[in-house]
């Protein structure tokens, strides 16, 4: 266990998530009147996360990513990141995503908000690469998702390029990152690859979503605009095996956090 920082649970240090919060289950609201004002009140609670999450940074002098409360803010802040920059006015839409931004967040404050000085593992220039870009990526897919969801409901057009897009930036940041933590895994670990349940399951999210590529390029699957909204909605059920999955129900991960 690595050294703990004293008053780990001050109501000051938390006050920023607890405001973040509130802004996030506020999104839920203000989406079912005003759609498109859903995008200010969540840009509001980003600011207020990323206050909070910077501080603890600044007290333990590094990522703030060293247990399970930074790993569930940190999830929750890159889809609410991901959500603000890619926003449309949709109900649908902009409710989903401010509820998975709203439940990571309580999954994270469900857990001790204890400080800790990282370990030497952690203390090297690919973990803090690999492992924002990792949650940028999930944030996007979870976007994607999202827009799955108001597809099937409204099939609108628009949101297949959406989703498409989306799936292919998230791609894009999951291949960096897979690259990052293959160096990271020989510094920490000697080997570039180990038959890890975090690993595989990187592996097996890779693939999926290089399917996005395959079905743009293929025309007997372009001529089926399904096929996108069930990748992005298989695809985020494969993040949260990935994600939650693979640190507390497949057994001891190299990766568990």
């Amino acid at each position: 266990m690595p050294p703990t920082l004293p008053d780990g649970g001050q109501p000051l240090l938390m006050a920023g998530f607890v405001v973040a919060l509130a802004l996030y289950a506020a999104t839920v609201a203000t989406v079912a009147f005003r759609p498109a004002a859903g995008r200010l009140v969540m840009a509001a609670g980003v600011l207020a996360h990323v206050a909070a999450l910077a501080t603890r940074g600044v007290l333990i002098g590094y990522l703030p990513l060293t247990n399970k409360f930074e790993s569930f803010a940190t999830a929750s802040l890159a889809v609410a990141i991901a959500a603000v920059i890619a926003w449309r006015p949709s109900r649908v839409h902009g409710a989903f995503l401010a509820l998975v931004a709203v439940a990571a967040l309580s999954a994270a404050l469900a857990f001790p908000p204890v400080l800790g000085y990282p370990p030497p593992l952690m203390r090297t220039l690919w973990y803090p690469l690999h492992v924002p870009l990792s949650f940028l990526a999930y944030g996007l897919w979870t976007v994607a998702a999202a827009g799955a969801l108001a597809w099937a409901l409204d099939r609108d057009p628009v949101w297949l390029v959406r989703i498409h897009r989306l799936a292919l930036q998230g791609f894009g940041l999951w291949s960096v990152a897979m690259v990052c933590g293959g160096v990271w895994g020989v510094l920490a670990w000697g080997a570039y690859f180990l038959w890890d349940p975090k690993v595989v399951w990187s592996v097996i999210l890779w693939f999926h979503y290089a399917t996005f590529v395959h079905v743009r390029l293929a025309p007997s699957l372009r001529t089926r605009p399904w096929v996108g909204p069930v990748l992005a909605g298989v695809g985020f059920a494969w993040v949260l095996v990935a994600y939650v999955g693979t640190s507390f129900f497949f057994g001891r991960s190299s990766h568990a956090f």
